[in-house]
């Protein structure tokens, strides 16, 4: 069992806390990232101290990306040599086609410098056929070579296999292969693989109670996570983290963003929206009836229909007649679709 400790702040001091306290805007960061390998592929991040409640806010936020956003490489295709579809055999070999993709599913692939690759396996004569007998380039690596691919169980039986490698994230179907602009996928004797490519194979995480200083009311975060040996989890953790920060980066300027595109838009507005309706010159009963609905604009007034219109109180046919001869006379009518009304100065 192996532990050690990223330290990336001098450690917490009595103080730290009655700083947070005083001021309510600051909020207690984890100092240290406490990382214990049980295994080559199970470790245990502990993350320390939190605010309370955000050990579950971003322990369910990590989890999520660690499940469906990290890169890795899968078999996305095989081709194997005197198989023309899924459903054969091959001379000499116990296992059946459809058991053979299946245990090519299990590879564990680390691809370095590279998107998609491909693998040769050729094995003569009796015995297992293990990940190990692939045939591996420069920047490829196999982190299970004792994965069971098939049993050979005559002397003179052969298994052939060429192996279509690909990065990517998350799951995709065979069916799809085609559509993601993988060439070789149109070759008629390609066995296309559902493809899982995340090397997270299971996270879980618990928040427990601990304490800096005087203040015990904090969280720490423990995530245990497994994967298939070819991402680091301090990697891990370092990229799902990253890509939180991406995704939110753009809430920082969604304010000011939203404010100059509201300016924007309002400028394309037409000034005559903005004109009270008594510059119509409605007669007093139609007018009165608008102002009734909170119709005081020219604006309000062209996005209503006949039919609502016709639903105010008061207001009859005569009077929608009117105003539909009024507003024609501004080039106007009732139903129009005005962008970005009403704008932002006018509400409220």
């Amino acid at each position: 069992m192996q532990n050690y400790t990223v330290e990336s702040a001098p450690e917490f001091n009595d103080q730290a806390p009655k700083l947070a306290m005083l001021d309510p805007q600051s909020f207690l960061k984890p100092e240290a990232i406490e990382i214990q390998a049980l295994s080559a592929q199970h470790s245990v991040i502990t993350l320390h101290p939190f605010e309370r409640g955000f050990g579950y806010t971003l322990g369910e936020a990590l989890r999520r990306v660690l499940l469906s956003s990290m890169m890795g490489a899968a078999v996305v295709g095989v081709q194997i040599q005197g198989v023309p579809h899924e459903f054969s055999s091959v001379y000499g070999v116990k296992e059946d086609v459809v058991a053979i993709l299946l245990n090519l599913k299990q590879l564990a692939i680390r691809l370095e410098g590279k998107q998609k690759v491909q693998l040769r396996l050729r094995k003569r004569g009796i015995g297992p056929v293990l990940a190990g007998d692939i045939e591996t380039p420069t920047g490829v690596e196999i982190m299970n070579p004792a994965c069971l691919i098939a049993h050979i169980t005559e002397e003179d039986a052969e298994l052939s296999l060429t192996l279509h490698v690909a990065l990517g994230r998350g799951y995709q179907l065979a069916s799809s292969l085609e559509d993601t602009g993988f060439e070789e996928a149109r070759l008629i004797d390609m066995l296309p693989l559902d493809a899982s490519f995340s090397p997270v194979r299971k996270v879980t995480y618990a928040v427990e109670s601990t304490r800096v200083g005087n203040r015990t009311d904090l969280d720490k975060l423990i995530i245990q996570l497994e994967t298939d040996g070819t991402l680091d989890p301090e990697e891990a953790i370092r990229r799902s983290a990253t890509i939180i920060q991406q995704q939110l980066s753009a809430f920082v300027d969604l304010e000011r963003e939203e404010i100059s595109g509201t300016k924007e838009t309002q400028k394309n507005i037409d000034p005559i929206y903005y004109k009270p309706v008594d510059d119509l010159e409605l007669t007093v009963r139609a007018a009165n009836c608008l102002k009734a609905e909170s119709i005081h604009r020219i604006g309000d007034l062209v996005q209503r229909t006949e039919h609502d219109l016709l639903k105010t109180p008061n207001l009859g046919k005569k009077s929608l007649m009117e105003i539909k001869q009024v507003l024609a006379e501004h080039n106007l009518a009732l139903g129009m679709v005005v962008d970005g009304w009403p704008p932002v100065d006018l509400i409220g």
